[in-house]
């Protein structure tokens, strides 16, 4: 007869690890579970039924909170072409339509706040600013850049068209004839703005691809011809920056003419004028001859450059505040562009050299910038298809024109899933959206961050990652827990410390499931908001948002009774006018649950005539249920001398369950992954009064499983709402 091992498990900190791990040996597998799913794992190391969610408005597939003041806290509510503002007891405070996302894209919002304005991205938007009085009134607008007396606008621009390509204006001021040395100009352009040699130029009329007409909105530099005592062309070359050594004129060469002499310059500062002065440009310098310069009208040049965003080349996709600046990225017409706003001044994008003026950069290569997300130590971190980069930024080094340099983190590249900051950690999406990753501050001087992946034992969790959430202040319970939307409507909860800038040990990670499809997971402070489709009895979906509530056991959960402010029936119908013909499970006192419940065409509940039933209860609530399940690995037989294990099938000869706050489970095995026998646990025992609550029982239950396998299964299922926490599963089993 072969001996038995008995392992005794009591720390599930580690999750639902992936199932190649049963035979691994490794120390995550004496942590973690084959199934371990609808729980929250507690501080304790130990699993318990996860918390409810309550019903808070209805007919969003996406409601993030937001603090405009200390007090108000409000909601936003994003449908198909629409934006509403309610506040926390769900009354609407601003609703606002024509907006370009529909029920299936709201994840590609991209919002942060300034002050009291919201600032809303979205892909092909313009950018929209959603404002507060700071007393009731909302409004909401186009993003608008600050434009001067002097009518400069002050935006972001970049030159988006070939470099080589020239542009010759028929005057300085005025309406004018544009003219490009290649096509160009698309009707399109008719209402934005160019600049030649920074001076601003509304174009009004398009030609052809070579020729339009512009307004001038700032008086265009003028041009020399200035004669050298020899050949400039050996010693500058087109499109270099040269500077007088007497006057500090600046300028541009645009051409070399008059036999081998001259150069053509147009003027970015100052006029060249004197005799015998020194002309320095980037790969040296020549005399001007004592012939005074030229002045010139029209000339050809390639210093010219256009808007980063309108209506033509596009809005950007991304938001970002820090540091006083608002920030945009993901431009269509720049993908690797990163542009700030000035200090203090969100509307005010129009690049200078002074410390608080705006800035624009370019990471490097061709990457597309997805976010900019402020991190620890007051560093930015850019999140970019194919590039993971920081920005340092210090006392010493604070962000200004010129102190933008990009530090590599990682060569792998980012989802355009919009990372959270956790403590002193960012987490984020993999390229692929398959596994979540951190930004750790080791310590080290020359490398002061790294990445770290999270979910490298639980990758059969994650799949097309949609949205990640992650409180970040405790609630009714000090643990802390990120949460990660899959594509396929379920929710991984991550358990997690942070010790030193670090995440500590494993993230022990598990699926959250149940009777909706989920479409979006936010959190704010200590709130987490989820909104999902349900369609229960096969009713038509019905989109709710819910917030985490440890204080139910049902998930899409109202108190029947006393229903919120958006779910108040109309006229002549009941509480459960939102989902009629479905079906509830029904739950009273807190913890005794009562079944399953149909729901009649005008959303009153019918009832079943059950012992202790009252349906004015005030404290019925009314809910879908889900089922948890806990299966630990069954321990593997140790390698050694011959005693017929690990070649043969075992058996299980007795399992324990040590439970408490239990309201009843179920035992099951498995054998050959398919259920073999089955024990209920019931809520009530014999003589116990069922219209009462279930007592909360603290018990060891005792199972001696029969028949054998090479892999033998044990678990324990919750298939009906209450409380249970697993305090010890021990099996025996043979090696």
């Amino acid at each position: 007869m072969r001996p038995n091992v008995i392992v005794a498990q009591r720390d599930f900190s580690a999750g639902q690890i992936d199932v190649e791990f049963k035979r691994s040996g490794e120390d995550i597998a004496k942590a973690g579970a084959r199934q371990l799913s609808n729980v929250r794992i507690l501080n304790s190391r130990v699993p318990r039924n996860r918390p409810g969610r309550k019903v808070i408005l209805l007919g969003y597939p996406r409601v993030d909170e937001v603090k405009m003041a200390p007090g108000l806290t409000v909601q936003l509510a994003f449908s198909a072409g629409s934006l509403k503002v309610f506040d926390q007891s769900g009354t609407q405070l601003f609703a606002t339509v024509g907006l370009p996302w529909t029920d299936n894209n709201v994840g590609g919002i991209v919002w942060d706040i300034y002050q009291k304005d919201i600032y809303l991205c979205f892909p092909g938007m313009h950018p929209q600013v959603l404002s507060w009085d700071g007393v009731s009134a909302w409004s909401i607008a186009n993003f608008t850049e600050l434009t001067t007396n002097g009518n400069q606008k002050r935006t972001f621009f970049y030159r988006i068209s070939p470099k080589r390509i020239t542009l010759t204006p028929s005057a300085n001021t005025g309406s004018i004839s544009l003219t490009f040395s290649a096509n160009v100009l698309t009707a399109g352009h008719v209402g934005t703005r160019i600049r030649y040699a920074k001076r601003q130029i509304l174009i009004t009329a398009v030609t052809d691809g070579q020729n339009g007409t512009g307004t001038v909105e700032e008086t265009l530099v003028g041009a020399q011809r200035i004669t050298m005592i020899a050949d400039p062309s050996q010693v500058f070359s087109i499109d270099d920056e040269v500077v007088g050594q007497n006057t500090g004129a600046k300028g541009v060469v645009v051409g070399f003419a008059g036999g081998g002499f001259t150069m053509d310059v147009l003027l970015l500062s100052g006029k060249f004028d004197g005799n015998n002065e020194n002309v320095v440009g980037p790969n040296g310098n020549q005399m001007k001859n004592s012939i005074s310069p030229t002045d010139l009208t029209a000339v050809a040049a390639t210093e010219w450059d256009e808007e980063v965003m309108n209506d033509l080349r596009g809005w950007p996709a991304s938001v970002f505040v820090d540091q006083n600046r608002l920030g945009f990225c993901n431009f269509p017409s720049v993908p690797n562009g990163i542009g700030w706003s000035a200090i203090g001044s969100p509307t005010d994008m129009y690049v200078g050299a002074q410390p608080n003026s705006a800035m624009f950069e370019l990471v490097p290569g061709k990457s597309q910038v997805f976010f900019v997300v402020p991190g620890a130590e007051s560093s930015e971190f850019v999140f970019c298809d194919n590039k993971l980069y920081y920005i340092p930024i210090s006392v010493t080094n604070p962000l200004k024109p010129g102190s933008v340099a990009f530090q590599e983190i990682s060569s792998d590249g980012c989802a355009n899933v919009k990372p959270k900051g956790l403590q002193e950690v960012i987490i984020y999406a993999n390229a692929g959206q398959t596994s979540i990753k951190s930004i750790i501050a080791p310590g080290a001087y020359y490398r002061p961050f790294e990445t770290r992946d999270l979910s490298e034992s639980h990758q059969r969790m994650f799949n097309n990652i949609q949205a990640i959430a992650a409180p970040t202040a405790d609630g009714t319970f000090n643990e802390r827990y990120m949460y990660v939307l899959n594509g396929d409507g379920t929710i991984a909860v991550g358990k997690y410390s942070v010790k030193s800038g670090q995440i500590e040990g494993i993230v022990g990670w598990v699926p959250w499931s149940g009777g909706g499809t989920m479409k979006w997971v936010s959190a704010f402070a200590a709130s987490v908001l989820f909104c999902g489709s349900y369609a229960p009895n096969g009713i038509s979906p019905v989109t709710v948002t819910e917030r985490l509530d440890d204080t139910l056991y049902l998930d899409a959960a109202q108190f029947v009774n006393s229903p919120p402010a958006p779910l108040a029936p109309p006229m002549g119908k009941g509480p459960l006018w939102w989902m009629p013909g479905g079906t509830v499970e029904l739950m009273d006192q807190s913890t005794r649950p009562m079944g399953t419940y149909q729901i009649d065409a005008n959303g009153f509940i019918v009832p079943q005539f059950n012992g202790g039933e009252d349906l004015t209860s005030p404290s019925l609530v009314a809910g879908q249920k889900w089922t948890m399940t806990i299966e630990p690995f069954v321990p593997g037989a140790n390698p050694g001398l011959d005693q017929n294990q690990r070649r043969h099938k075992r058996q299980i000869a007795g399992t324990t369950v040590y439970v408490y706050a239990s309201s009843g489970f179920v035992e099951q095995s498995l054998r050959d992954g398919q259920p073999k026998t089955e024990r209920r646990i019931p809520a009530w025992n014999a003589g116990e009064d069922p219209a009462l609550p279930p007592p909360l029982r603290e018990m060891a239950y005792e199972k001696s499983p029969t028949g054998s396998a090479h892999d033998p299964r044990e678990l324990v299922y919750k298939d009906t709402p209450g409380p249970f926490t697993l305090l010890e599963y021990t099996i025996e089993v043979s090696v």
